[in-house]
């Protein structure tokens, strides 16, 4: 699996090798749904076998193509290790498939390109950050979204507690700590219980110190090329010793203080989400204000036709679009027009032009916001705020 990145979406949209073919299934983490992935899976190749076929691909081209996808329906720890989504894409040559923390529609889609709109929440208001639960003998790390959240398997050198961390603490071990962590070493002693008022004297600080140290360390290679949001859950204390020693930038101030050890996944959703919520938000508040206060003037606007042929000679700076909205047809980069086909009248070489608005957007360094029509500036479902 490949790591799922903004960049990576942009050079999948770059991909113009047909036929491209995009699968979409929602899946399970744990229990015997996840049993049924696989047959789903299964039944959405068959759906992109029959198109390619109807497109005119011979039997032994559908399957050489569909092939690498085929491989994914006998590995049976690959089904066993799913987050909330899966995403595939297979083009000739081309190969690539994503977890993804939350649910998508089941679809297949074969066309020119990969369609990628689904997975762009990611990267939008409604994106993906992180819980890291900490408790006197657990350490658990989960990944959320607005509506979803999942256990993450931690890195096999995390420390599970205090004791496990500092069973064999050696002072020299400490000057190869990074900068964050600037403890007083010691040995010895058993674990302060991570409840009550505080933890205790300056000995006790120092161990803490030196823990969270590690447990950060531990997470540095998982997090690297992350700029999700990390909610801490643990007793109130911990929280400015963890700033002190982490080296991650986009830790909340706020986190959800007392003990989590008894805290459900979705108890800590809930909560974490109530944190992040305006961190979201906020970007998104500004975007559309920008809009209403452009919309009289011709730096905003919601025609369609418009939005598509800015975007392409990268006029657009903001953009807003309907998630399960699609809209088929053909754009002509020579002059600029659009073609909008009607659902039953595509044809084999038509464009998804809203998925393919918003990788223009993107490529050009502009702003996607996947949104729900109520949360939308207009009735329609785009809109746009234009460089000029």
């Amino acid at each position: 699996m490949e790591t799922l990145t903004l960049d990576q979406i942009k050079s999948l949209a770059q991909q113009m090798q047909s036929p491209s073919i995009s699968i979409f299934l929602p899946t399970h983490r744990a229990g015997q749904d996840t049993l049924q992935d696989p047959i789903r899976f299964k039944n959405l190749l068959k759906e992109a076998e029959k198109s390619l076929m109807a497109r005119g691909m011979g039997p032994r081209e559908v399957e050489a193509l569909l092939q690498p996808a085929q491989t994914l329906l006998d590995d049976g720890l690959f089904w066993q290790h799913q987050r909330d989504g899966l995403a595939v894409f297979i083009a000739p040559d081309d190969f690539h498939y994503y977890h993804l923390p939350f649910s998508v529609e089941e679809l297949a889609v074969v066309a020119q390109s990969y369609y990628v709109k689904p997975i762009l929440p990611l990267f939008t208001n409604n994106g993906h950050y992180y819980v890291l639960a900490i408790s006197q003998d657990e350490v658990r790390l989960f990944e959320g979204t607005r509506h979803t959240i999942g256990q993450i398997d931690l890195p096999e050198d995390t420390p599970n507690s205090l004791d496990e961390a500092l069973q064999f603490d050696d002072p020299e071990k400490q000057l190869q700590m990074h900068s964050g962590g600037s403890s007083t070493p010691h040995a010895g002693g058993r674990a302060g219980m991570f409840h009550g008022q505080g933890p205790g004297g300056e000995e006790q600080k120092d161990r803490l110190e030196r823990y969270l140290n590690l447990l950060d360390a531990s997470l540095k290679t998982f997090l690297d090329k992350e700029k999700a949001p990390l909610v801490l859950a643990c007793v109130d204390y911990l929280l400015p010793i963890y700033h002190k020693v982490s080296d991650y930038a986009h830790i909340m101030k706020e986190g959800i203080t007392g003990s989590p050890e008894h805290l459900r996944p979705e108890e800590l959703q809930e909560q974490a989400w109530q944190i992040v919520e305006p961190y979201f938000g906020q970007e998104m508040e500004t975007a559309i204000g920008q809009y209403h206060q452009f919309v009289s003037t011709d730096k905003a606007t919601d025609n369609v036709r418009e939005i598509i042929a800015a975007a392409f000679y990268g006029r657009v700076d903001k953009l807003f679009l309907v998630a399960d909205t699609q809209m088929w047809g053909k754009f002509d980069p020579e002059t600029g027009k659009v073609l909008q086909h009607q659902v039953g009248q595509t044809t084999e070489d038509d464009l998804e032009l809203l998925d393919f608005t918003a990788m223009q957007t993107l490529q050009k360094d502009g702003h996607v916001y996947m949104l729900n029509q109520e949360e939308m500036p207009t009735d329609l479902p785009v809109a746009a705020v234009l460089r000029y």
